[in-house]
């Protein structure tokens, strides 16, 4: 929201006082090494003022002699401040699928002072899941660049459990507990998401202790970082969580076993009541303490997260004692409880001080939880959108829903409203630049904005201009896989999946991972009309990354939309036994896939390459490098656990270069053989998809992550593709490239 509540007078004694105030300067001084490391070419010319404003985080700026003057109570809205200037008057932007940084040497204008203001104390961010989908093998680096994202985005409050595996360690050693034991529990690199949320141990370990180190030693640099930019963490708390083999050391304590999820043994957890889980508590935050300082505000920790046995547990109590336990270490603590499903339940809430807990609405962009469960039952909760399921590369989502639901909070409680902020929870998010955008910047909105206007500055910041072809594109965009007025619109979970990456079928397929949408909720056509519109716009955008990301990805759902055609076809041929039509359709097939692969690999964001070789790089021993690339392929192919029943295979699927021609064009084509076999008279044996997919996670072949080729060169063969619909009978022959 802008505001021009300072007189430029004012405004004019105060920035003076800035450049003769060393420690008022110094307040700032994270945010000029950000703007060193993100916007060098503004080095020197920002200057920063602290004022005494009480209440929500408030800041404003001018620009005059090529100086940016920026004044705030927090260093939070100071950050928010400067991106804000750095998008609307520089037309640049930073993003996980991009960047456009283009600052003029002589910084524009304002004119008038703009203030931005914030409307909710809160703005939260990233999913347990976030941490393995997308960060698993993250450096510092990457970390660094994520942290400056964040502030300048407005975020003060985020999920920091890295290095929770340290902390394990060390009290199951006090506890008794064997070497081999924390192995079994702590799980590998790509897996420690739902071993933190008390779905599964162990799984993708046993983990060395350089893994663990590095653990602790990346989340003590994250902790400080995210002190200096005004970010508070949130840590993993004591829920109760524990190895299901405690039992063993302590047979009369009161640990329940919490049974399977999808397959995999869950942790137990200790029952608050036992005498045991004070111990277990005052370790745990001993060492916590020990290995990352005290002070922290929020705790984060779920029981029963997506099932589990209560038994005769009473949860109002159990409650109660978890959070008891958390105050006592951390003083006025909030503990931050997500909600998803039935969790938390509503008897444990009872016994739950709402002052003292924070509720996460994860589906806020599908769902009306946070109505139908009454505001949690008037419990400060934050408004989020999940959007990303598994990482998956799947754009869209319900964007007009992320800037009008939090307000829809408001009018429906009016002044009993008990909103605290908005909030991004992706599973993955190298995705969706629009989307996180603007969830966050709902919170520095007093009213719905105009979208019109909106999507006018996004496109600008996005791509250092707009113009027609751009907006239209668009307009396109927004009403395809970004649309979603209504819950449930989209049905499944995420966007649209590729069928390249499913399991081949001989029946219909609807979507590549167990529980993703099934049906289509748009017109295929508009789609690809603004895949045309970018493409016209393409020229104008050639060295601007965050242009040809989505430009490729545009064209991406495009190409396997058509594959979807085809595959119809083919099955239509194949129950018919019409040979001829099933060779000519199988053949259309395989060459979308080669394009799509071929395109795919211009881009570096989307080349199985990238994933492998950060696994590959993120430890010096070969037996961990071993290790994590295992973790890194897993994830992506048949998840876990080692059982060809299992559910969540393809939940994480990556239409990536590498990965398509490796390994999904090799399940396509075993299905293939086994068809025309069929057709023949000659059946073979059903193709085992698990143990390709296996045998692939357990390669060590390499991959490079540089692009290869361009988009300039193959658009013309991708707009003859939509321009002149793929032939089917059997008389014309098809051949998008010479090289498969």
């Amino acid at each position: 929201m802008q505001n021009q509540f300072f007189h430029r007078g004012f405004l004019s004694i105060i920035f003076v006082s800035v450049m003769i105030t060393s420690s008022i300067s110094q307040t700032f001084s994270p945010l000029q090494k950000l703007i060193d490391r993100r916007f060098p070419a503004m080095k020197g010319k920002v200057y920063f003022e602290k004022i005494s404003i009480f209440g929500e985080d408030t800041a404003n700026y001018f620009v005059k002699n090529n100086q940016l003057n920026i004044a705030a109570n927090t260093i939070n809205a100071a950050s928010y401040a400067l991106y804000d200037y750095v998008k609307k008057y520089c037309h640049s932007s930073l993003s996980h699928t991009g960047d456009n940084v283009q600052i003029p040497k002589v910084l524009p204008e304002t004119n008038i002072s703009i203030g931005v203001h914030a409307v909710y104390p809160l703005r939260y961010a990233l999913n347990y899941c976030t941490y393995n989908y997308t960060m698993s093998f993250w450096t510092w680096q990457q970390w660094e660049k994520e942290l400056d994202w964040m502030s300048l985005n407005g975020v003060n409050l985020m999920l920091a459990p890295i290095g929770t595996e340290a902390v394990w360690q060390k009290t199951l050693q006090q506890l008794g507990v064997s070497d081999k034991e924390i192995r079994d529990f702590i799980p590998g690199p790509a897996f420690n998401a739902w071993w933190l949320m008390g779905n599964l141990e162990g799984w993708g370990g046993p983990v060395s202790d350089a893994m663990i180190n590095h653990w602790a030693s990346l989340q003590k640099r994250i902790l400080i970082r995210m002190s200096e930019l005004g970010i508070n963490p949130v840590i993993q708390g004591f829920e109760g969580i524990v190895p299901s083999t405690l039992k063993d050391h302590y047979p009369k304590s009161n640990i329940i076993d919490q049974g399977t999820w999808c397959g995999f043994q869950r942790p137990a957890v200790l029952v608050a009541t036992d005498p045991l889980f004070k111990k277990i508590a005052k370790l745990y935050y001993s060492n916590f303490k020990a290995l990352y300082g005290n002070g922290f505000k929020y705790l984060g920790g779920d029981l029963f997260h997506e099932g589990g046995r209560t038994n005769s547990i009473d949860l109002v109590e159990e409650a109660k004692l978890v959070q008891q336990n958390m105050q006592q270490n951390f003083p006025n603590a909030t503990w931050v409880l997500q909600g998803w499903q039935d969790n938390p339940k509503v008897k444990m809430m009872a016994g739950l001080n709402p002052e003292h807990t924070l509720i996460i609405d994860l589906l806020g962009d599908r769902t009306e939880t946070w109505l139908q469960r009454n505001q949690y039952g008037n419990f400060p909760w934050i408004w989020s959108t999940i959007s990303n399921f598994g990482g998956r590369t799947t754009t869209g989502g319900t964007l007009m829903r992320v800037l009008t639901e939090p307000k829809k909070a408001e009018r429906i409680f009016g002044k009993k409203c008990t909103l605290k902020g908005t909030g991004i929870i992706p599973e993955g998010i190298e995705n969706n630049a629009i989307i996180y955008q603007w969830a966050l910047d709902g919170a520095w909105h007093k009213t719905v904005p105009s979208i019109e206007h909106k999507l006018a500055d996004f496109i600008t910041a996005r791509y250092g201009e707009n113009n027609k072809d751009l907006n239209e594109a668009w307009q396109y965009l927004l009403q395809t896989i970004y649309d979603g007025r209504e819950p449930g619109i989209q049905g499944g979970q995420g966007g649209y999946e590729s069928i390249f990456c499913a399991r081949p079928d001989t029946s219909s397929i609807g979507s590549a991972s167990s529980w993703g949408p099934t049906k289509l909720w748009f017109d295929p056509e508009l789609l690809t009309q603004a895949a045309l519109y970018l493409s016209k716009a393409a020229p104008l955008f050639k060295k601007v990354p965050a242009f040809q990301y989505d430009l490729v990805d545009t064209w991406r759902q495009v190409i396997n939309l058509q594959a979807r055609d085809v595959y119809t076809l083919l099955m239509q041929a194949f129950k018919q036994r019409n040979k001829l039509a099933f060779e000519k359709n199988k053949e259309i097939f395989i060459q979308l896939l080669l394009l799509q692969n071929k395109w795919l690999g211009t881009n570096e964001n989307f080349r199985v390459g990238k994933w492998v070789n950060e696994a590959k790089s993120l430890l010096l021993n070969e037996a961990d490098k071993k290790l994590c690339e295992l973790n890194a392929r897993t994830q992506i192919t048949y998840w876990g656990p080692d059982d060809a029943k299992t559910s969540l295979h393809e939940y994480a699927n990556k239409e990536w270069q590498g990965i398509l021609k490796d390994l999904y064009l090799q399940q396509w084509e075993k299905l293939f053989a086994f068809e025309e076999a069929e057709i023949d008279g000659k059946p073979i044996a059903y193709p085992d998809f698990f143990a390709i997919e296996k045998e692939w996670s357990e390669q060590r072949n390499t991959y490079n992550s540089a692009p290869e080729g361009d988009t300039e060169t193959m658009l013309p063969q991708l707009i003859k593709l939509v321009s002149q619909p793929l032939e089917t009978d059997n008389k014309k022959s098809i051949n998008f490239f010479n090289d498969k």
